[in-house]
Order: C-alpha cells, then sequence, then structure tokens
C-alpha cells in the first residue's frame, strides 16, 4: 500500500490524503493546452484580418469561413480553459462517500454509470439511480487513464453493484 502511494505522488495528478483524494492537473499540462488554444486563436485571427484582405473573392470567402470557424472553436476553449486555470488545480474529488466536482456532487452509492463524453474537452458523464445525469469535465487537463485509475480505485469499490457491473462492462477490456 506504501508504495500506491508514492506512485501516486510521483504521478503529480492523483492527491491522496486521510479521507480524501483530489484528481489535480499539473502546470505544464495546463501551460500545453493553454498554449495550443492560443496558437490555433492566433492562426485563425491572422488568416481573418492578414490572409484575407488581400485575397481574391473565392479566396476571401473560403478564408473568412476558416477563420471564423477556427477563431469561435479555439477562442472558446481558450476561454474556457484560462477560466479553469483560474478557479483551482482540482477537478474532481472523492470525499465522504461523495464524487464531487467544481459545480456538483453525487453520493458514490447513488451512481448507476460512469462514462467519458464530449469531443473537444472531455468530460464524465454520471448518471444516478434516479436517472440524473451530472457532468464533471475535466477538459483534457488531466488524462483518461488517471480519472479512471482514481475511479476504479476510489469510487467502484464503495459503489452499487450496478455501477461495478457497468464499470467492468465498459472498461474492463481498456485497463491493462
Amino acid at each position: 500500500m506504501n508504495d500506491k502511494n508514492n506512485v501516486m505522488q510521483e504521478e503529480h495528478n492523483i492527491k491522496v490524503s486521510e479521507g480524501k483524494v483530489e484528481i489535480v492537473y499539473t502546470n505544464p499540462g495546463a501551460g500545453c493546452l493553454v498554449s495550443s488554444a492560443l496558437f490555433g486563436t492566433m492562426l485563425s485571427a491572422f488568416v481573418l484580418f492578414v490572409v484575407v484582405p488581400d485575397s481574391g473573392f473565392v479566396r476571401g470567402f473560403i478564408g473568412i469561413i476558416i477563420g471564423m470557424i477556427g477563431l469561435i472553436f479555439t477562442g472558446s476553449i481558450l476561454i474556457k480553459l484560462i477560466s479553469v486555470i483560474l478557479s483551482g488545480k482540482t477537478l474532481l474529488t472523492i470525499e465522504s462517500g461523495l464524487m464531487k466536482g467544481r459545480k456538483g456532487s453525487v453520493p458514490i452509492n447513488e451512481i448507476r454509470e460512469i462514462k467519458w463524453g464530449g469531443s473537444s474537452l472531455k468530460y464524465l458523464v454520471v448518471q444516478t439511480t434516479n436517472k440524473k445525469k451530472i457532468k464533471f469535465p475535466t477538459y483534457n487537463l488531466v488524462g483518461e487513464e488517471k480519472v479512471n485509475q482514481v475511479i476504479k480505485e476510489y469510487v467502484v469499490p464503495y459503489a452499487t453493484p450496478e455501477l461495478k457491473w457497468n464499470w467492468e462492462k465498459s472498461m474492463g477490456d481498456k485497463e491493462a
């Protein structure tokens, strides 16, 4: 058990303390995502404000479409990432029989299913026994394998038989 805790401390994404497990992002990981989103936003703005004005009608029209789509997509991701980074490092906490996110929590004994959702920015979708769906965003700041590890070790053992079965069915083959 001691070796397991030491490994988790070295990973920097999982903080284990007395009765509490936190999934946190690292500064290099956040910096990489923010710089990528910033680069995409600046590239889209470059296309819109430098390339398009000096282009012909067809090339300009295509440039406007590409630039606007890129600016909206990467700009919104950049804004989300900056707001998350400014509000603290903890993305998900397991404590006192609860799974807590930034905006909500759910008792572990009421969780029926946990699965991943989202295309550009990933999040956990938790379905409860009373058919409520709660989203816990990770914003791609922590890898799925780290979150899956925490769920497997700190949620599934205390969960309902239905969650255990659903977790094994959906994640059993992916764990190595």
